[in-house]
């Protein structure tokens, strides 16, 4: 069946657990948000505590990709402080890695994730994104699909060279309603995965998916309408191809208030209740 459509689950419900489903990382607490039953690939939130190390070197045998969300991770040397990106390909060898304060990533493992058992030999230069620092970058307007609402903005940090499968930032500002409190709901061809960083983001049809909330947009399915009072920032990514939007031509009213009613599987179904909101004061 593959992974399930997900729309959405607040991830502060879903308790802890210990270690991941491969052999790589049993000394890490780990939130599983989608996992495919088929390929075995998976995202999950994983946090690594205070004094984590790895003293030699080790490489994964399906490609990882990763944003932090809180602490920092040192690997090679190099320290990926909150919200910076990697995608590291299969073969990739952590000579050496470590977290002196803790951190906690949101992890995307494009298959089981176990260590390799024979010395590497070597991966994909052209699938490798060590590094980028999101903080030095400017929002692009111009990156974003000209039918979506004006004021939102991209910043890029992968694109597959194979495939065309894309991650990147995606924010808005507040007060970013429909014209006339009515839009047409949208759908992809692809899979289109979105993890809430920041701010809220109404779904007219579903309810309202606050900062920890997470999508896996199966292909073909209508959603929407959609806005956002206080603004959003967003962790996107898209499976199986490049980002295409495809609108219905029926307009449907929106509220800023929907009924909470997510759609998922049964396994996250008990953890599928909002967040009660918090004031600002």
């Amino acid at each position: 069946m593959a992974r399930p459509h997900i729309m959405f689950v607040q991830a502060q419900m879903i308790p802890w657990s210990k270690g991941l489903h491969g052999n790589a990382r049993l000394d890490v607490d780990s939130k599983i948000l989608s996992r495919d039953d088929a390929d075995d690939s998976s995202t999950a939130i994983v946090r690594y505590a205070a004094g984590w190390q790895r003293t030699t070197p080790e490489y994964l045998q399906t490609h990882e990709e990763f944003l932090v969300l809180d602490g920092s991770l040192t690997i090679n040397g190099r320290e990926y402080a909150k919200h910076t990106y990697a995608f590291l390909p299969a073969g990739y060898l952590r000579e050496r890695a470590e977290s002196s304060q803790g951190a906690v990533l949101l992890t995307m493992f494009y298959g089981t994730p176990v260590l390799g058992v024979t010395p590497s030999s070597g991966f994909d230069e052209k699938l490798l994104v060590d590094y980028v620092n999101p903080l030095l970058m400017e929002w692009d307007p111009g990156l974003v699909d000209p039918q979506l609402s004006k004021g939102v903005a991209i910043k890029p940090l992968r694109t597959d060279p194979y495939t065309g499968e894309t991650s990147f930032l995606y924010c808005s500002p507040p007060h970013r309603v429909p014209p006339g409190m009515a839009k047409p709901q949208w759908t992809h061809p692809m899979v289109e995965e979105l993890y809430t960083l920041e701010g809220d983001y109404v779904w007219g049809d579903l309810g309202r998916m606050q900062r920890g909330g997470y999508c896996w947009w199966r292909e073909d399915m209508y959603h929407g309408p959609a806005g956002t009072d206080t603004g959003y920032h967003l962790f996107v990514r898209t499976v199986n191809g490049p980002l295409v939007n495809t609108f219905d031509t029926e307009k449907k009213p929106f509220t800023w208030d929907p009924p909470h009613q997510p759609i998922l599987p049964p396994e996250l179904q008990p953890y599928g209740q909002p967040l009660t909101p918090q004031p600002n004061y």
